[in-house]
């Protein structure tokens, strides 16, 4: 009964979600329009399907949705590792879809209730895939260079050069110059004889501290040329999408996994 307007959260949720994926892999900044839809279209469509049903469970499992995703985006964003469309999409996503619908038929038979959460969980998979093509990458070019990748890097923490190896690569300066999605992980400093000094930093948090201090493309560095260590600015929304319709038709996998793990089962 009132497949139809699940359905309908379904196509809404999908809607919004292949569209900020667009802006946000296009620009990396998403118009306040589409959350200002999505949300309150989004919440007339749960509200309706409350009333016609008065399914006071799904009013529980709504309000806890709502408020466990929003605490949690919210706590990620202040954090520095989220962005701001990033926290409203799941937010949005709590308020339109906030437990599996049952039009889902997924592959895996361990699910999360919480859809928002199975999506977020995939979206983190899925972001994290993309480090084993990088750190394949950096050893071909550390066979390549024959050991020298860290060539003037050679006083920093090998902590900070393990984790650059695995999450970034080396991009022209005149490349970052130009313009690109790429975020510095080194910056510069002056020695006491006046050379320019590389360094990295490594920081899971993408705040504007991190970005702008110290930037190596500042006026100080103009002189600055060669290659630097980099990490691709992903665009996370595209990773949530792709979560949303894995969680929708595959299921949610990091749940699945853990299970499995858990009771030394096949699932």
């Amino acid at each position: 009964m009132y497949e139809w307007l699940e359905f309908l959260r379904i196509s809404l949720s999908s809607s919004f979600l292949v569209l900020s994926s667009f802006y946000d892999l296009k620009a990396r900044e998403v118009p306040n329009l589409i959350w200002i839809l999505f949300g309150p279209l989004g919440f007339a469509l749960s509200f309706l399907q409350f009333l016609l049903t008065k399914d006071n469970t799904f009013l529980v499992f709504w309000l806890f949705s709502f408020l466990l995703t929003t605490g949690l985006s919210l706590a990620l964003f202040y954090l520095g590792f989220f962005g701001g469309a990033d926290a409203k999409a799941l937010i949005c996503l709590a308020v339109a879809l906030p437990v599996y619908p049952s039009l889902s038929d997924p592959h895996l038979n361990v699910l999360m209730p919480l859809f928002p959460l199975s999506v977020f969980s995939n979206a983190v998979l899925g972001s994290s895939l993309p480090v084993f093509a990088i750190t394949s990458y950096n050893f071909s070019r550390l066979i390549q260079t024959r050991g020298r990748l860290f060539e003037g890097l050679e006083r920093e923490p090998l902590w900070n050069k393990t984790l650059a190896f695995i999450i970034g690569y080396k991009v022209d300066l005149d490349k970052l110059r130009k313009g690109s999605h790429h975020i510095p992980l080194e910056y510069f400093s002056r020695g006491e004889d006046g050379e320019t000094v590389r360094h990295l930093r490594i920081s899971p948090r993408l705040d504007e501290e991190t970005i702008t201090k110290d930037y190596p493309l500042n006026d100080s560095c103009k002189e600055m040329s060669g290659k630097i260590w980099v990490t691709p600015g992903l665009p996370f929304l595209v990773f949530v999408t792709a979560g949303f319709f894995t969680s929708l038709f595959i299921g949610d996998v990091i749940t699945w996994l853990t299970v499995g793990l858990v009771s030394g089962k096949s699932i």
